[in-house]
């Protein structure tokens, strides 16, 4: 089976804690496990790397090195990494990173995000399959219409944050094909795009 790296990212700003907890949560891990993912790499946001530490210890995390340096996450040397499920899953954290691109392009087979416009777009346009996840918490935001018309266009799947939704996420992942989003600039998109931003 093909050793797999998936990857969360939060935003850089605001944290996702709901988010997090989910892709932590034993449950989830053993699926990630099961569809031959050996590495989770989460970019959390600012002022949640406490909270971070205190979710991975509550499932048994232990700290661990790897072989990606730090600097390949482009986040100096705030990296937290730990090993879940008995060893099998290779946990990495961090709260903000200059090459996130990178990450997507070079490391990643799956990406889930929060439905951040740009988030989404990274991901789409390096062609890498992706779950949105909308942040409920937010108040007047258009993530839900966001993820609703990407996925209407077959771009993305879309979940809320919680861990049956994130599970049939990622099911749907591992046994679906999407879309190829278009590479060329598609001024009728970006239209469609501000149409729902600004509505």
């Amino acid at each position: 089976m093909e050793k797999k790296t998936i990857f969360v990212t939060c935003g850089a700003t605001i944290p996702f804690p709901k988010l997090v907890s989910c892709v932590l949560s034993d449950g989830f891990c053993r699926e990630l496990v099961e569809y031959g993912f050996v590495r989770l790499i989460i970019q959390f946001g600012t002022n949640f790397a406490t909270e971070f530490e205190q979710l991975v210890q509550e499932r048994r995390g232990k700290t661990e090195d790897t072989e990606i340096s730090n600097d390949e996450f482009g986040c100096g040397g705030d990296v937290r990494r730990y090993a879940l499920m008995d060893g099998r899953l290779e946990v990495i954290g961090f709260d903000f990173s200059t090459k996130v691109q990178k990450i997507i392009g070079d490391l990643s087979n799956l990406v889930i995000s929060h439905a951040g416009t740009g988030s989404i777009l990274d991901s789409l346009r390096l062609n890498k399959p992706l779950i949105v996840c909308v942040n409920d918490s937010l108040m007047d935001n258009h993530q839900q219409q966001i993820a609703d018309k990407f996925v209407a266009l077959g771009y993305l799947w879309s979940c809320v944050p919680s861990k049956i939704s994130l599970t049939a996420g990622l099911r749907a992942s591992q046994t679906e094909k999407l879309k190829p989003f278009p590479i060329s600039h598609n001024s009728g998109f970006e239209r469609l795009l501000s149409d729902v931003i600004y509505s």
